[in-house]
């Protein structure tokens, strides 16, 4: 058995969000509660290691399929998709082929991340081999618990810790209504619809003029301010996982997954308007053995060199792969 870690050093490219809970209308980044050397605690933003397991996963489900070359026109069953994107689920036994013990040691052997992250069988969930952190923001909070190597990182290329309160911002989005607003779209309204709308703003024009609270009520309009709060672009993070495996094939599928992840990394929410992307910068590797572990610089080639006995594990088993996953899959 081998254990390897890669840390490594991330930028946000654009805004992250990533939040925990909502107040009214304003949605409250998620925080934790970090020890500072004088005894007292900070509350330091951080993105949640299951959201970055999850991306993980799902860049090497997406990676899979691109060698299996069915991405473009995949087919799955629904279980099959359950257990590569969410490791499935406990299931009853219904009529699709239940996933036993022996199954998913056939699966993990066509399938190596499944062994890797895991995922669940007929009689419950299989624990994973990885271990994945939390993304962490390279501020003066967090300077007691970042790597050596970071550190020689930051000081080489005169990157000045701040503290994590600096890179929070809050943004006020407003959920427009384009029946009232936007003379255009009143255009493409039935006549019935039209109708309603104006009658709408008749009423409101009225209670405004009448001061009539219940009035004001009915008709006001379905415009909705919101705000919440981000990671500014360009903050600087640091994130580790780690991952023991058995085989040249094991350690390859997770660099695979890795180089997957990194080729397209977003985290958070609101990634469709502008928010979540992340750039690799830096990274190190650890080679641990019983006496201690080895540190191995990597740069930007990470993604290409990776996964060569991977792809060509999944060449060979294409078919095999290809009909598993649109088998109807109990999971």
């Amino acid at each position: 058995m081998d254990t390897v870690r890669f840390e490594m050093i991330l930028r946000a490219q654009q805004p992250i969000v990533h939040t925990q809970e909502s107040i009214g209308n304003s949605a409250i980044f998620a925080r934790k509660k970090v020890r500072q050397p004088d005894g007292s605690f900070a509350m330091v933003p951080f993105v949640s290691g299951n959201s970055l397991r999850h991306q993980m996963r799902a860049a090497a489900a997406y990676g899979t399929l691109h060698e299996a070359g069915i991405l473009r026109d995949a087919q799955l069953s629904a279980g099959a998709t359950r257990l590569l994107f969410n490791g499935g689920m406990v299931t009853g036994k219904g009529n699709a082929s239940v996933v036993n013990l022996d199954q998913y040691r056939k699966l993990v052997a066509l399938f190596p991340p499944l062994g890797l992250f895991g995922g669940c069988i007929d009689n419950g969930p299989r624990q994973g081999k990885l271990h994945v952190d939390e993304l962490d923001v390279i501020c003066t909070e967090q300077s007691e618990y970042l790597p050596e190597w970071v550190e020689a990182w930051m000081a080489r290329n005169n990157h000045v810790l701040g503290s994590c309160r600096s890179g929070i911002e809050e943004v006020q989005h407003v959920r427009m209504d384009s029946t009232l607003m936007d003379p255009a779209v009143k255009e493409l309204l039935a006549p019935k619809a039209l109708a309603d709308v104006q009658a709408k703003e008749l009423r409101r024009d009225s209670a405004h003029e009448t001061g009539e609270s219940k009035s004001k009520e009915d008709s006001k309009s379905d415009m909705m301010p919101y705000t919440f709060e981000r990671l500014a672009q360009g903050t600087l993070f640091t994130w580790g996982v780690s991952a023991y495996t058995h085989s040249d094939l094991e350690f390859d599928a997770f660099c695979f997954s890795i180089a997957c992840l990194l080729n397209h990394f977003r985290v958070g929410g609101k990634s469709g308007v502008g928010h979540g992307s992340l750039q690799f910068v830096a990274g190190n590797r650890i080679n641990f053995t019983p006496i201690g572990g080895s540190l191995e610089q990597i740069g930007q080639e990470l993604a290409p060199k990776t996964g060569d006995i991977y792809k060509a594990h999944i060449a060979e088993r294409k078919e095999e792969l290809v009909s598993w996953l649109r088998s109807a899959v109990n999971s």
